[in-house]
């Protein structure tokens, strides 16, 4: 609302809000989504969207959600062409984490890819991709073949 220029009444408020459709992950839905509503419908008297669309989580190999700070994400593109643990290392401190972050996440990632991630080519995503669209589940993701 704030970006669109509320509480003024300016054209892009008016063009913009309510929008039509939220896409989000099922598990913020209390937390944030709700919380939208509740702010949306005490300040404008309106909804901030009318559907929300509820996508799959994807996680690491042991249920986690991927988070930056746990080093557990995984970039789709160093699944399709692998990727050294060294330029895995090397791409957290390229990012903005904490340092004391970075060691944690690079302790993940000696573990969970002690010779990185091999080259899987973009069918194992394809493959992920496809089951996300027909069940709705989680994803854990492992790369260990």
């Amino acid at each position: 609302m704030v970006t669109l220029g509320w509480p003024n009444k300016t054209n892009d408020l008016k063009l913009l809000y309510p929008t039509s459709i939220l896409e989000t992950g099922w598990d913020i839905l209390f937390f944030w989504i709700a919380r939208m509503i509740m702010l949306g419908l005490k300040m404008t008297g309106q909804v901030p969207f009318k559907e929300v669309y509820c996508h799959s989580l994807v996680r690491d190999s042991e249920g986690r959600k991927m988070s930056k700070s746990l080093g557990n994400v995984i970039d789709p593109l160093d699944v399709i062409s692998g990727i050294s643990l060294e330029r895995l290392h090397e791409k957290l401190y390229q990012g903005n984490l904490h340092p004391g972050e970075v060691q944690k996440a690079i302790k993940y990632q000696k573990t969970a890819f002690p010779d990185g991630i091999p080259q899987c080519g973009a069918d194992a995503l394809r493959f992920t991709m496809a089951n996300a669209t027909t069940g709705g589940a989680d994803i854990n993701l492992d790369v260990k073949v």
